[in-house]
């Protein structure tokens, strides 16, 4: 696979910003993620005449493709969560939508009890922040994240900010993060691995046998990493085993993938700990989390098989797909500490291994050959 020394990401450099003092931030303790950049402690600002440009990302996004950083052998751009809205909150009904005319809109209305559209709150940061002064740099136990540098506070505003029904009373606040792409599995980017496989793939420098076989390795190893993130996560307290889990986010749209097939969780936000209370529901709760998200990860996997079988020059048929991304499976899971593949004539199935060794390994079926 050829090795790419800059993030991939598509779209146009539309966007142009300006800096503001912010009023307030806060930084990550993660030590890898000290990385001297002109926007640490700014808060970006939608401006015609701004100094900075940057690529569109979803709704309240913008990618500064020139603003990168290497960690744990890996380039990422600076992302920018929370720098106003470009969609409309409730279409173009009420007027004081009128304002947004194509400009990204920075308001008072609270979104989803945690946020002002637009922007970020203080719950959600700080789960993010949390996930991320948990790891080394963009790692959690195998488990790929985007991680947050900082998150800054928005000045007090010149003018009201709209409101229409509920308004937000608690800080605006904006996330610096690190992404690897702006590519995601099928949702939510202009470009998805999903429904742009070829492109995709050719900008992330896979266009041989060899290195569509190393991309699918990184899939599957991070893909399973994230299938199983409580039982890596998890730590016994007084109450039971409290680990990670997933709210209302999914891999399809809320993850980003790297130049080399690994997986990166981005909406941080959507990870909270939860506690399991006892041995039955540790093994519920780890069961529930890979089945919760098998389809998705499976989607991407299956439609990587069916790239190599273009380059075979012949389709495979299913029992030849199940058995490929069985040795696949195998090959890509040997270094994982938290994961045992058990392999018999019938399919696979994984032995996972608790972070809290007081909790017992977890059998899951995954491919049934027959």
């Amino acid at each position: 696979m050829q090795v790419l020394d800059h993030p991939v990401v598509f779209g146009n450099a539309t966007e142009r910003l300006r800096t503001v003092a912010a009023a307030r931030t806060i930084r990550s303790r993660n030590p890898a993620l000290e990385i001297a950049l002109p926007t640490r402690g700014q808060v970006l600002l939608p401006d015609s005449d701004g100094g900075l440009r940057g690529v569109p990302d979803d709704n309240r996004s913008v990618i500064l493709t020139d603003l990168t950083a290497w960690i744990g052998g890996r380039p990422y751009a600076l992302s920018v969560k929370g720098t106003g809205a470009r969609t409309p909150l409730y279409g173009h009904g009420p007027p004081a939508l009128e304002r947004l005319d194509g400009r990204r809109l920075h308001t008072d209305e609270t979104w989803l009890g945690e946020s002002p559209y637009g922007a970020q709150g203080e719950v959600p940061v700080s789960r993010g922040l949390e996930v991320t002064d948990l790891a080394e740099g963009c790692c959690l136990n195998g488990f790929y994240f985007c991680p947050i540098l900082e998150a800054d506070e928005f000045p007090p505003p010149e003018a009201p900010r709209p409101h229409w029904y509920r308004r937000h009373r608690g800080a605006h606040l904006q996330e610096q993060r690190l992404v690897p792409s702006n590519v995601r599995l099928y949702h939510h980017s202009d470009l998805t691995l999903g429904q742009h496989p070829r492109q995709v793939l050719a900008a992330f420098g896979v266009e041989s046998r060899e290195s569509l076989e190393a991309f699918l390795g990184n899939y599957i190893a991070s893909g399973v990493a994230a299938l199983t993130l409580f039982a890596r996560t998890a730590r016994r307290t007084e109450d039971g085993f409290a680990g990670l889990k997933y709210g209302d986010v999914w891999l399809d749209k809320d993850c980003l993938l790297a130049p080399d097939g690994t997986l990166h969780f981005a909406d941080l936000e959507g990870l909270w700990r939860d506690t399991a209370r006892g041995r039955g529901q540790f093994e519920e709760y780890v069961r529930e989390q890979f089945d919760r998200a098998f389809y998705e990860f499976m989607f991407g996997a299956d439609l990587l098989l069916r790239e190599m079988e273009g380059i075979d020059g012949r389709p495979w048929d299913q029992v030849e797909r199940r058995k490929a991304m069985v040795s696949r499976t195998v090959a890509a899971l040997e270094g994982d500490a938290f994961i045992r593949c058990e392999e018999d004539a019938a399919g696979l199935s994984l032995a996972v291994h608790p972070l809290e060794p007081s909790a017992a390994d977890v059998l899951i079926p995954m491919i049934d050959v027959r």
